[in-house]
């Protein structure tokens, strides 16, 4: 197990070190979120509406390309020219995160280890009680600090995340946002807003926009509605709000004691009376 967590760690370390070095040259876009705010939806987006590889779950390639990861800024900001940062409402993410660490069954899965860590940590007795044991979980994802031997690419809590990337926005000029929900909104809208945005002297070509956003809807890639749940599965529902569902007021109370300002910041809530 030792050895494969170390080989787990040089294998992060290399591409971390790859990606660093070879999309300054190629001129490169990278996708960053924290986990579960729809990065790999976003990455596909791009890189079919820009017409580059996307070289997902692999080593980098050495031709311009999208990449998408969890890194914080101080990894990343140097002179890439185009650094998308994801945004996500955080209660949503607490709710994604819970279904994607204790309820996604193993056997869809081709490394258990997440959903083993945080079986270990959080030994609840019904896993399927979600209402019970969320404010617990939330706790622990905003407190649990794992060494970096365990994940090597562990991207902190989402209040910290986002804080470090906020900071960075302020101080360099390629790092541009979007946000999950706009895309669900709207997804050929907010794709054609951040082209325009990325690539002010290229025009956006509508119907290489539709092309890509139909190839790549949540019914196209699930054959299921928006909102038809299967718990199994990566793409699980693919709405936003879903928290409503499951946030009690124990879960309402850890989540603003860890990350109520951020909400606010981010626009997600005006105060926290919510």
């Amino acid at each position: 197990m030792k050895l494969k967590q170390t080989l787990d760690k040089f294998e992060h370390a290399t591409r971390l070190i790859y990606i660093n070095s070879i999309t300054l040259l190629n001129k490169s876009v990278l996708v960053v979120e924290y986990p579960k705010s729809g990065g790999t939806w976003l990455a596909q987006l791009l890189s079919g509406s820009l017409d580059l590889p996307f070289p997902r779950n692999q080593y980098p390639v050495l031709q311009r390309a999208v990449y998408h990861s969890h890194y914080q800024p101080k990894y990343l900001i140097g002179k890439n020219e185009h650094i998308v940062w994801l945004l996500r409402d955080g209660r949503d993410i607490m709710v994604s995160s819970y279904f994607y660490h204790l309820i996604w069954n193993d056997k869809n899965r081709k490394d258990p280890k997440l959903v083993n860590y945080y079986r270990d940590n959080l030994k609840f007795k019904d896993y399927s009680d979600i209402k019970t044991n969320l404010s617990e979980y939330i706790e622990f994802l905003f407190t649990d600090k794992p060494s970096k031997l365990k994940f090597f690419n562990h991207p902190g809590n989402w209040t910290d995340y986002n804080n470090k990337w906020l900071k960075a926005t302020k101080d360099h000029k390629n790092i541009y946002s979007i946000k999950y929900e706009d895309m669900l909104n709207d997804t050929s809208e907010a794709l054609t807003n951040l082209h325009t945005k990325m690539f002010p002297d290229k025009e956006v070509d509508q119907n290489i926009i539709k092309q890509v956003v139909d190839k790549y809807s949540f019914e196209n890639q699930t054959k299921r509605s928006r909102g038809e749940e299967n718990t199994n599965s990566f793409l699980r529902k693919g709405i936003s709000g879903d928290w409503k569902n499951y946030f009690d007021e124990n879960s309402k109370a850890v989540f603003k004691k860890h990350a109520g300002d951020m909400l606010i910041k981010l626009g997600y809530a005006q105060d926290n009376n919510w």
